[in-house]
């Protein structure tokens, strides 16, 4: 017997339709799949979204996990709640109804996003109360909304029973940007899985299954190490607490597919839904692969993908007309992004106002955490952060929130410089030799060792050891 034999346990899933027409086209719109519930119209309040956590987490979703014991911070845009914290942090103080609950006036400084973070050395997974995805501008029903909070829960899971499932984002910055042939392989691999969730049986899934491993073996193969092992962990981290996510929402597989992104925000963009797909192939294929990665019996989802496919259907393939099709579309597709971004630079570089400029020495700035779903290359080792970034150096830290600003590799692929155009202030920081700190328009920054100086009547360097 096949180890696909072996694995197979019939039908799990079934979805209505599959794909027709060529896969870039049909990756260009989204799955008109509905979330299940009422889409909100209205904000709902904090006590209302928890209640909905409770409920979708007490479904079994993972070996081990036990979300109901993680703690919650909710910013709703006035204050920030705290569901489930042992004690009372600092500066939070007690809701007299609830004993599960605290708050903090205003957005206490953790809560910047949807992430896990540390609060007086706990875990606690945050979340901002928005109505609609950032990403689509599709209003989220309650369910949905929930299954982010399951989501950010996780991944604090992850961080105390896999701490080095994390991958290194920061490989990112100097991740090949994309050229016509790797578009066309990203995008053939996406649409191979793709075909694979939404087959009507499985020896079909099976087949498209083994078409985008086989595509991704080649297209991992091409890229350095650092690289091809970042795509493989980030599926593992996003992909698999989207696939939670979706679950415990009661999410169809296929629905809110974005189309195939530009390397290297494409590339983290993709971790998502393909490792949530490759999951959802596994359900299918292999039910008990869940407990198994979980005891360590194997690193990432598609050795387990490969592992069951041993011995099963042949590779599914594209017809002529669709690899012409993808193949002139990601060509056209390269050199429209390419000229895109170099008028980016341009407005980027034209911005009015102060620029203040952070060039390190011979000891690069290190990049703490950003935001990898908000950055945008301009071009090969020049990236734009649109929302926010903590670098850190010897000597300080600079800190930007909702200030556009760009990152420049060294030529050892270190970050040698940090440029903020668009200041307000006329003169921002002083010059000489001394301590710089200053907080204005969304930039914390404190270095207690570097010079400044003063190139033209609007830019400001500071320059560091």
């Amino acid at each position: 017997m096949s180890d696909f034999q072996r694995h197979r346990p019939g039908r799990l899933l079934r979805l209505a339709s599959g794909l027709s027409g060529t896969i870039f086209a049909a990756l260009l719109f989204f799955v008109p799949w509905a979330g299940s519930g009422i889409r909100a119209e209205v904000k709902p309040d904090v006590f209302t979204l928890m209640a909905e956590v409770k409920r979708l987490e007490a479904a079994l979703l993972w070996p081990g996990f036990d979300p109901a014991a993680i703690p919650v911070a909710i910013y709703d845009y006035e204050n920030t709640y705290l569901f489930d914290f042992p004690g009372l942090p600092k500066n939070f103080h007690p809701l007299p109804s609830r004993n599960d609950v605290s708050v903090f006036d205003g957005r206490h400084a953790t809560v910047f996003g949807n992430r896990r973070t540390r609060l007086e050395n706990i875990w606690v997974a945050t979340f901002l109360l928005r109505t609609e995805s950032p990403l689509t501008g599709k209003p989220y029903t309650l369910a949905e909304m929930a299954g982010i909070v399951i989501h950010e829960k996780f991944h604090v899971f992850q961080a105390l029973s896999h701490p080095d499932w994390r991958p290194n984002d920061a490989v990112l910055l100097d991740y090949p940007l994309d050229t016509a042939s790797s578009l066309t392989l990203r995008t053939m691999e996406a649409g191979a899985l793709r075909r694979s969730v939404a087959a009507e049986d499985d020896e079909t899934s099976a087949g498209w299954a083994r078409s985008a491993l086989n595509v991704r073996r080649q297209r991992l193969g091409a890229l350095v190490s650092r690289h091809s092992v970042y795509e493989r962990e980030l599926a593992r981290f996003e992909g698999i607490a989207e696939y939670i996510e979706y679950f415990a929402a009661g999410r169809a597989p296929l629905e809110d597919v974005p189309a195939v992104g530009f390397a290297p925000k494409g590339v983290r963009e993709a971790g998502y839904y393909e490792g949530r797909w490759m999951a959802g192939v596994l359900d299918r294929l292999d039910p008990g692969w869940k407990d198994d990665m979980e005891a360590g019996r194997f690193r990432f989802l598609e050795e387990r993908l490969e592992e069951v496919l041993r011995g099963g259907p042949a590779a599914r393939g594209f017809t002529p007309f669709e690899m012409r099709d993808l193949r002139e579309t990601a060509a056209a597709a390269v050199q429209k992004k390419a000229r895109e971004r170099r008028e980016l630079l341009k407005k980027f570089e034209s911005r009015l106002g102060t620029c203040v400029e952070f060039v390190a020495g011979t000891v690069p700035l290190r990049l703490e955490m950003f935001d990898p779903l908000s950055m945008e290359a301009l071009e090969q080792g020049k990236m734009m952060h649109g929302r926010w970034i903590v670098l850190k150096h010897e000597d300080g830290v600079v800190e930007i929130f909702g200030q556009p600003c760009m990152t420049v590799l060294n030529d050892e692929g270190r970050i040698g410089r940090l440029v903020c155009p668009g200041i307000a202030r006329r003169n921002p920081v002083r010059l000489g030799t001394a301590p710089v700190s200053f907080q204005l328009d969304g930039i914390i920054a404190y270095f207690k060792s570097a010079w400044v100086t003063k190139k033209g009547v609007d830019r400001f360097i500071v320059s560091l050891r």
